[in-house]
């Protein structure tokens, strides 16, 4: 069935309390929740930013059978338990059996589904590059070899040029910065299983220590940031973001890997 962009559709917003249902993947991760509230019309897709991008496309999928069950006129709570009853724990993506719960409001979920659980920082940490010794021995030497020389990064001049044009100032990374940034990546831990575009972004832990995980976060994060915003790694290796990342991530291998090949 398809519809017109003018159809009817719940509202996606309300300021009242939501019945809500959880929505795993096959291995049982919480992918986001189908939230409903009949009093405004109300219904739609919460994503889970600490899961992955699977949560997008599953988040489409659904938010079209929520519109479905608008188009039958079928109010919101009853629209949740018609989707109960077409969910297959065979497919993609499946309401969780007996996940039906209220929340105080709208907010509250989206609070909900900002919380970080064991199994998304398995699923970060899987993604790191176990075999690649080479890239682990660039990560590791790369930081060992950073000075604050390297952590102050200076600009370029920007403003008219000689030949009448005008250039955009953009951060002049050196190459010891460089080459820790170059790592990252090659190490696993700059990946699209972390949506960095929709959590907040990377701070430096007071102690300075960061756990593996969020170290794969705040790698992503930077790496990928400096495509939309220059200046987004210069603000990391001056405020020791990089460095904490560094230091973890090499921590985790030192530990989980190359400690692991020593034992008899």
């Amino acid at each position: 069935m398809t519809y017109e962009p003018d159809a009817p559709r719940y509202r996606s917003e309300t300021d009242k309390p939501v019945h809500h249902l959880t929505v795993a993947n096959a291995r049982g991760e919480a992918m986001g929740y189908l939230w409903a509230n009949d009093e405004d019309d109300a219904a739609g897709w919460c994503l889970r930013p600490a899961g992955d991008r699977a949560g997008f496309d599953q988040g489409l999928k659904w938010s079209a059978k929520l519109d479905e069950a608008k188009a039958r006129g079928l109010v919101p709570t009853a629209a949740l338990a018609a989707l109960v009853r077409g969910s297959d724990p065979r497919c993609v993506s499946h309401i969780v059996p007996g996940s039906l719960t209220a929340a105080p409001s709208l907010a509250a979920l989206t609070e909900l589904a900002h919380i970080v659980t064991a199994a998304d920082d398995r699923r970060l940490l899987a993604q790191l590059d176990r075999e690649n010794a080479d890239a682990w021995r660039q990560l590791r030497e790369g930081l060992a070899a950073l000075t604050d020389e390297d952590r102050d990064v200076q600009w370029s001049k920007g403003g008219e040029q000689p030949d009448g044009t005008r250039q955009m100032s953009y951060p002049l990374h050196s190459r010891r910065l460089e080459r820790v940034v170059r790592a990252l990546p090659a190490v696993g831990a700059v990946t699209p299983a972390y949506l960095w575009q929709d959590n907040p972004p990377p701070t430096v832990p007071l102690d300075g220590r960061m756990s593996p995980a969020d170290a794969v976060r705040a790698a992503t994060a930077v790496v990928r940031g400096e495509r939309f915003s220059d200046g987004t790694i210069a603000r990391a290796a001056k405020d020791g973001l990089i460095d904490a990342v560094a230091e973890s991530l090499c921590s985790w291998y030192a530990t989980e890997v190359a400690g692991a090949h020593d034992d008899p």
